[in-house]
């Protein structure tokens, strides 16, 4: 009797140990699984990728980088977001065409940009009907080739902008497109974009298929920009420290220049002090010519703004050989002078450095999934605390998980920004990230601010909770204190915003609980538990009835013929035998 009890004993003592192994190994699984879970997230942010770039410009046609519609190629690198990335031109593409320039291939340059929002349009080529290799202008009567290379083929509505027009390509071959322009019309400069839509309908416009090509017409090619920048005076007064208009190659030395500046001020007719760089395509002036009255037709100059305080549209009509050639604006802001501004010590200039401050906000602070309750408004001020005026290269936020931004939405300063040429958005799984970004930085006064407002949708991806939504900006020199470029607002999603989740309820769904196993003092009790059922089942007296009670349980002993028919298939017929006689 004592040694069937032991033997019993032993038996039962061996399920015990099975399920308390078994219990173990789902705590373990549990644990792994559930820590995936929350590390999702992080694992696929560093996933993230961002490209960075390199184009090649003839001198001959812009002198200087920071225009990359002037590009003849691009080279393009991806890296992830935690590396640092640059690449080098490939110039090759110099030596494969015949080039339709006098330029040497040697004296092309090479310019780089830091971060390229979009780059499913990876190259643009453009040849005239020769199959010259076009760097940026062409004749009248040249037709244009063009050529864009995409990183699928399987986008839809592929096209190109011609001049803002629309033009469905002549043929496709995997991810290139291509189109013959023969008509080049009337205008003094052709922009030639090329587009498509990805699978989620989002447009892909990418600074990499981008050009705009100078027509060489007969009489030069007309004024297309003006650009006036500004100096505070030591006694607080605000000057125009140089003028720049932006033109085509001249081809001829007889320029004049009319500035007007509205009702309050007399037209000025400037002859002379006109320094004209044709090869880059700018008429400078320098602040000394622009207050010398010598160089005007009635004899005043610029000075005659001294006095004037607030923001003030000054006009520049071109003229060539007694011909306009165009006309072109820009908005200068002098600041109301106040106490003189005392010189600083040459032996301690201020440091060269840019000094924004971000800040954003969401509304509503609660949205909902259903149309008519999805829609967030997002609005971000970037203040300028610096001294003087500071540039703006980018704006970029990055959306919560499952929302989209709302097309057209977007303003800055309370003007509405076209989504073609400023706003790039690419989508990385189930976020969006955009950047808004136009041809030349945002230039902000001092105390001045970008307000940027725009929208998006929840969609059925969102979090129930809070979702956070960050920006960051990045200037034209660097910042004095980087953590001042990010800022970042919470909106809430909820099934009712009536009655939106708690902040417990927030962290349910991103923190699963694994249940009773979860607290450490439920695993040390069923531990406990375990162990003084195995004491009792191996000493005591009451432990040889529960093994009896066990052993002779129908589901023991189902579960003893389950065993047998895996591992001993005679014990298990022998035993099924002996149960169907005695039933």
């Amino acid at each position: 009797m004592s040694t069937t009890r032991s033997r019993n004993t032993k038996r039962v003592l061996r399920v015990l140990l099975f399920v308390g192994g078994f219990l173990i190994l789902a705590l373990i699984a549990a644990v792994i699984y559930f820590y995936t879970i929350g590390e999702f997230e992080q694992e696929d942010d560093t996933k993230t990728q961002f490209t960075c770039g390199c184009y090649l410009i003839d001198p001959d046609v812009v002198n200087d980088c920071g225009d990359p519609k002037k590009a003849i190629s691009f080279t393009i690198k991806s890296v992830p977001s935690d590396q640092p990335c640059s690449v080098q031109c490939d110039t090759s593409i110099l030596s494969q065409y015949v080039l339709k320039s006098s330029t040497p291939e040697d004296r092309y340059k090479s310019c780089s940009v830091r971060s390229i929002a979009d780059a499913r349009c990876q190259n643009m080529i453009l040849t005239d009907q020769d199959g010259k290799l076009i760097t940026g202008k062409i004749n009248p009567e040249d037709s244009i080739k063009v050529e864009a290379t995409f990183d699928k083929g399987d986008y839809n509505s592929y096209s190109f902008k011609i001049n803002s027009e629309s033009s469905e390509p002549d043929s496709k071959e995997g991810g290139k497109i291509f189109k013959t322009i023969s008509d080049l019309g009337t205008a003094d400069s052709l922009e030639i974009v090329a587009t498509a839509q990805d699978n989620q309908g989002n447009s892909i416009n990418s600074i990499i298929c981008r050009r705009v090509i100078d027509i060489e017409r007969e009489g030069g090619v007309g004024a297309n920009a003006l650009n006036a920048s500004t100096e505070r005076q030591s006694d607080g007064s605000t000057k125009i420290s140089q003028v720049i208009v932006s033109i085509g190659q001249l081809q001829s030395e007889n320029v004049s220049i009319s500035f007007s500046f509205g009702t309050k001020y007399p037209v000025l007719l400037m002859n002379d002090g006109l320094n004209i760089e044709a090869t880059k395509g700018t008429i400078s002036i320098s602040k000394a010519n622009l207050y010398d009255g010598s160089n005007f037709a009635s004899g005043e100059s610029f000075a005659i703004l001294d006095k004037h305080t607030g923001d003030l549209v000054i006009t520049a009509e071109v003229f060539v050989d007694d011909l306009s050639v165009g006309t072109v604006s820009t908005e200068v802001t002098f600041l109301e002078q106040t106490d003189p501004i005392l010189e600083e010590p040459e032996e301690e200039p201020e440091e060269d450095t840019s000094n924004f401050t971000v800040t954003k906000t969401g509304a509503p602070a609660c949205v909902e999934r259903v149309d008519g309750s999805n829609i967030a408004t997002f609005t971000i001020s970037v203040k300028n605390s610096a001294a003087q005026e500071e540039g703006i290269t980018y704006i970029k936020d990055k959306l919560p998980l499952g929302f989209q931004y709302l097309a057209d939405s977007s303003t800055i300063n309370g003007s509405p920004v076209d989504d073609d040429t400023v706003v790039n958005i690419t989508t990385v799984g189930s976020t969006q990230e955009i950047v808004w970004q136009q041809q030349t930085p945002w230039n902000v006064t001092p105390d001045g601010q970008i307000l940027l407002v725009f929208k998006a949708t929840a969609g059925a991806e969102t979090l129930t909770g809070d979702n956070m939504n960050e920006v960051i900006i990045n200037p034209v020199k660097i910042p004095s204190d980087p953590a001042t470029l990010r800022a970042e607002a919470v909106v809430v999603v909820a099934q009712d915003c009536t009655n939106p989740p708690t902040t417990s309820d927030t962290t349910s769904p991103t923190t699963p609980a694994t249940g009773i196993l979860d607290s450490f003092t439920a695993r040390i009790i069923i531990g406990a538990v375990l162990f003084i059922t195995a004491w009792i089942v191996y000493t005591r007296p009451e432990g040889s009835k529960l093994s009896e009670m066990i052993l002779n349980s129908e589901i023991y002993k189902d579960a003893q013929l389950t065993r047998y028919k895996i591992t001993n298939p005679k014990k298990y017929f022998e035993e099924k035998i002996i149960r169907e006689k005695k039933s």
